[in-house]
């Protein structure tokens, strides 16, 4: 991780009244660098993404994705060219206020023009502990599972992103989510922790009214706008920097 950005995180926790042990932890994960050796080229990314979460029942929800990514050469968003296209429908269990359960299925393709078209198909598995700690903090850890098939090929890749995350009211009835996470991925392709990722961004519901992440969500629009910096041992180029926004739909 940079000096500049680790410090510039270390200090917004800091404010937000982190505990030690728990600050530990998050730097310890997401501070984990790729193993091999670092590639000087850089790719920069726009990530636009639609979710839509539709409750079937109390505890149970359908969670629908569309997410388009784009590669973005010289700053020029408008002339940016097609990277990666994925659709996925998923099955979500919510036994708790602290506990999501996550099975379900996703398509990726490359789209546009690029020198390594693919089609992926992919099942997934996710658990996801919630606890709201010192602070007024919820700290998050999903781990994921990826059964993948890429490009007829198979393998499997585990994932785990811890993150933090605090509510402010920023005006009357309009509350904002300040947000850090990291994230690092094990992949049996190549046997070894291949790459690791650092991301910060804020939340806001479009919807007057806080956001109550620990309580099953209520008919709201939830803008997510973010930062993220990916680093890669086994691809070329090695780092990825990202814009990422999405807009997340819940019905009830």
């Amino acid at each position: 991780m940079r000096k500049d950005t680790f410090f510039a995180c270390l200090a917004l926790a800091l404010y937000l009244r982190v505990p030690a042990f728990t600050l530990f932890l998050f730097f310890f994960v997401i501070g984990i660098q790729p193993v091999g050796a670092q590639q000087p080229a850089t790719r920069n990314e726009f990530w636009p993404e639609i979710n839509v979460y539709i409750d079937v029942k109390p505890g149970l929800r359908l969670y629908l994705l569309g997410t388009v990514s784009k590669t973005v050469e010289d700053g020029e968003l408008r002339n940016a060219s097609g990277f990666e296209a994925q659709f996925g429908a998923h099955i979500d269990y919510l036994p708790n206020k602290h506990v999501v359960l996550r099975a379900g299925y996703r398509f990726g393709t490359s789209v546009g023009p690029t020198s390594e078209p693919f089609k992926e198909h992919r099942l997934l598995t996710e658990q996801t502990l919630r606890k709201l700690i010192p602070g007024d903090l919820l700290l998050s850890d999903r781990n994921r599972e990826d059964f993948r098939f890429v490009n007829g090929d198979s393998s499997f890749r585990y994932r785990n992103r811890v993150t933090l995350e605090r509510e402010f009211q920023l005006f009357k009835q309009r509350n904002i989510t300040p947000y850090a996470s990291g994230e690092i991925f094990y992949d049996t392709r190549y046997k070894t922790w291949n790459r690791n990722r650092l991301a910060v961004g804020v939340q806001t519901s479009l919807r007057r009214g806080p956001l109550r992440k620990m309580l099953l969500p209520k008919r709201q629009v939830i803008l997510d706008v973010y930062y993220m910096r990916q680093n890669d041992s086994r691809s070329n180029p090695a780092h990825v920097n990202a814009i990422g926004a999405s807009l997340a739909f819940y019905f009830r």
